[in-house]
């Protein structure tokens, strides 16, 4: 099996993790005594060390190999994930999953660095769009089966089950050679170099939004359909689950989609997508009006983060590594303040001004996302003034 394939499939398990709470937070702030806005904290820790740990990471890749990182630290994701089923507060499992995301932060960016080294430009966004189709994949996965077991059986089985499974691609992940997975460049960019870059700036800007609403307010969607619908926690992980299967779809086709449409096209395709839903979740409508906006923020979701991440990967050539870091940075630290930001509103009954604020401001992204300059990485460190 190819190194891409292995890392698709352990990829596949971490996003699984990542997503895995939304639908069952009710459940584990029964657990353990809590409410749904406290154990959220532990999607914000979670996100926060994820997109923190990026900092180290991505530098290390560059000099190590993406590889040889990301196996390392897979093994440490899977130690912890099984620890955080077995704590018993809630404050020992905020910090267990703290300890998850910052070990899980080295394996999606660093397949996405890997895939940015490995596949010409031309092609990327196609591999990206099935990179997308992976994790959405684990998204409805994550949403159908973990609700399923949160109902049937328990949480804390859930991620006993998903860590094990994960320690499979690992494996076969050691037993390759990664001496000639890694590039060393005979100069590098440094950080305040990539943060002098304008279009560097506002890909990450703009990946940071998102995070922060998108993925904030998706958060609290299972504590939503439970206080709008009075839904059981099995009804709201399948309805989550369109979510995945709108990005899975989006991704799949992205070949021919490609063919058709611009990257800007795109861009604003899936900020009007993602807005639109989450403002048609504000008036009391049924529940398969909270069905389809489900689906069609997945088809949004993969339309815009796609073309966020095929430009993140263009930032530098000679620093891929530490470029990208920023991006998976500034994306997971959005989340996280996302999370806790909506958070505050969800426990003061507030959820119509959640989605008001991130539908309208998921359009604004996906709008200057289409006007903002683009450009290709340069094959030698560039002085990046502004």
């Amino acid at each position: 099996m190819s190194p891409l394939a292995l890392l698709f499939i352990l990829s596949f398990l971490v996003a699984v993790d990542i997503r895995i709470l939304a639908p069952v937070l009710p459940s584990i702030s029964n657990s353990l005594g809590s409410s749904p806005g406290t154990i959220g904290l532990a999607m914000t820790t979670y996100s926060l060390a994820y997109g923190t740990g990026q900092l180290f990471y991505g530098p290390l890749s560059d000099r190590l190999g993406r590889i040889a990182v990301v196996r390392a630290a897979g093994v440490g994701f899977c130690i912890c994930t099984i620890l955080s089923a077995l704590t018993i507060t809630t404050w020992q499992f905020i910090l267990v999953r703290l300890l998850a995301g910052a070990l899980a932060g080295a394996v999606l960016p660093l397949t996405l660095v890997f895939i940015g080294d490995t596949v010409e430009y031309e092609r990327r966004q196609l591999v990206l769009g099935r990179f997308a189709a992976i994790n959405s994949a684990a998204i409805a996965f994550s949403a159908s089966i973990g609700g399923t077991i949160a109902y049937f059986v328990s949480w804390r089985l859930m991620l006993i089950g998903n860590a094990t499974l994960a320690l499979i691609p690992l494996v076969f992940l050691w037993r390759l050679d990664t001496r000639t997975t890694g590039e060393t460049a005979a100069c590098v960019d440094r950080y305040i170099d990539l943060l002098r870059n304008r279009r560097a700036l506002f890909v990450y800007a703009a990946v940071f939004l998102q995070g922060f609403l998108l993925w904030g307010g998706m958060t609290y969607f299972g504590s939503f359909g439970i206080h709008r619908y009075n839904l059981d926690q099995f009804t709201v992980g399948m309805l989550i689950a369109l979510f995945g299967i709108g990005m899975m779809t989006s991704g799949l086709l992205m070949g021919r989609i490609r063919r058709r449409f611009s990257e800007n096209t795109l861009a604003i395709a899936g900020g009007l997508l993602m807005g639109l839903s989450y403002l048609a979740f504000i008036p009391r409508w049924p529940m398969p009006v909270f069905a389809v906006g489900m689906l069609a923020m997945g088809l949004g979701y993969a339309s815009l983060h796609t073309t966020l991440q095929l430009r993140g990967t263009e930032i530098s050539a000679t620093s891929r590594g530490k470029a990208f870091s920023l991006f998976a940075f500034s994306l997971f630290g959005g989340l996280s303040i996302g999370s806790a930001a909506f958070g505050w509103l969800v426990d003061a009954g507030w959820y119509e001004a959640v989605f008001a604020i991130a539908g309208i401001g998921l359009i604004g992204v996906g709008f200057a996302t289409a006007l903002a300059p683009q450009g290709r990485a340069s094959s030698q460190c560039p002085t990046m003034g502004l």
